[in-house]
Parts: C-alpha cells; sequence; structure tokens
C-alpha cells in the first residue's frame, strides 16, 4: 500500500516547509499514489502563499512483523 505525502513551502527556506499526508488513505500501485500526490501539489502551488510543493509516495506494510 503506498500513501500519498507533499511537502510544502511557503518560501525557499526549508525551516518554511512542512510534510503533509492523509492518515488512513492508501493507494495499491505507486503509479496511483502518484497521481494523487501530484494533484494535491499542483493544487496547493495554485495558492499564493505556497512557494513550492513536492509530492511524494511512502510504501506502508501494513500487517506484518519488521
Amino acid at each position: 500500500m503506498w500513501m500519498p505525502i507533499v511537502m510544502i513551502c511557503a518560501n525557499m527556506y526549508a525551516n518554511s516547509c512542512t510534510v503533509v499526508t492523509s492518515v488512513g488513505k492508501y493507494y495499491d500501485t505507486k503509479e496511483e499514489c502518484f497521481e494523487v500526490s501530484i494533484q494535491k501539489a499542483s493544487a496547493a502551488t495554485n495558492t499564493p502563499q505556497i512557494f513550492y510543493a513536492l509530492p511524494m509516495c511512502q510504501e506502508v506494510v501494513l500487517g506484518k512483523e519488521i
């Protein structure tokens, strides 16, 4: 399962960045996850307060011991 993540920055400095995700929303494939993550990052960059948005995905392994 894959979880979409977006890093959002208010300006060019790293301390303005925040990582955002939707808890409990997972996708079966990496491609599907990136489609959603790219849409969310694109929507964020349409907001004047957002300088940069980076779409990412993280694989989540549920029900297995590490």
